[in-house]
């Protein structure tokens, strides 16, 4: 017997897009304004600090402001904003949506209710979709309230990202579905698989991006070093039961495999 979809939550990078492709040329761009309006580096010097700044949080709004103070010693706003400008112009001329997302996603829109589930900044998270030309299959129109209403859920606030239930719990409110007839898409064992796995969802497995080659073994032991993860889950699981609910229902290598997915469900 087919089982009824009620909502297919998808989460946003290296689902809907890939981010990766464009990322160190928009950063050497960007470096490459900030020397010209004074940084005091190299280029290549330069760029590897930028990515260690990075690589402590990614979705941080100061990474200019600390190469700035690193290379030049002290704040400069004519420089930051060099690189700041810079860097989107270059990341809105290049971001492009993975080729089968529009297809896709105007396949399943009149089918099912669509939400985003995303763990970065709000505002960030959601610039993305509306550079894409995204947004509009993440909304419905609301008859009573006379209003659109974006099926949109991110954070990055430490206690609600993903795997923790808050986003997903906003999604249901709003939607009206049971976990157990939702299905939840995303690239990662820990944030997406887990997270949704362990509430009744469908969990399928994007098979593509920056974490395509990560285990379940390494999700976990990367989760277990942020002490609120580690507090908050081994309370409520043992480690057996973790690594059981990071195994996806199904894996797929892009979204048309999604459609047949959902037709045979």
């Amino acid at each position: 017997m087919k089982k009824e979809i009620q909502c297919i939550n998808f989460d946003l990078d290296s689902v809907l897009y890939i981010p990766s492709d464009f990322l160190e040329s928009t950063l050497l761009m960007s470096i490459k304004a900030m020397m010209q309006a004074g940084l005091k580096a190299e280029l290549s010097e330069a760029l590897e600090k930028l990515k260690e700044i990075r690589s402590i949080d990614s979705n941080a709004k100061d990474h200019f402001d600390k190469l700035c103070l690193f290379f030049n010693k002290k704040y400069d706003p004519l420089i930051i904003a060099a690189g700041i400008e810079k860097y989107w112009d270059c990341k809105i001329g290049n971001m492009t949506s993975v080729p089968e997302t529009m297809f896709v996603l105007s396949t399943l829109y009149p089918k099912y209710p669509l939400a985003i589930v995303s763990n970065g900044p709000a505002l960030k998270q959601a610039g993305k979709i509306v550079r894409l030309g995204l947004a509009h299959f993440f909304s419905k129109y609301d008859d009573t309230l006379q209003l659109k209403r974006h099926h949109f859920y991110a954070t990055s606030k430490k206690t609600q990202v993903k795997p923790f239930p808050y986003l997903w719990l906003q999604s249901k409110k709003d939607i009206g579905y049971a976990f157990s007839s939702a299905v939840m898409v995303g690239d990662r064992y820990w944030e997406d698989i887990f997270g949704a796995k362990r509430l009744g969802m469908i969990t399928v497995k994007m098979n593509r991006g920056s974490h395509v080659d990560e285990t379940v073994e390494k999700a976990f032991e990367k989760a277990m070093q942020i002490p609120e993860m580690k507090d908050y889950f081994l309370e409520e699981h043992s480690r057996r039961e973790i690594i059981s609910l990071m195994k996806p229902d199904y894996t797929i290598e892009s979204l048309q495999e999604l459609v047949k997915l959902l037709d045979s469900m």
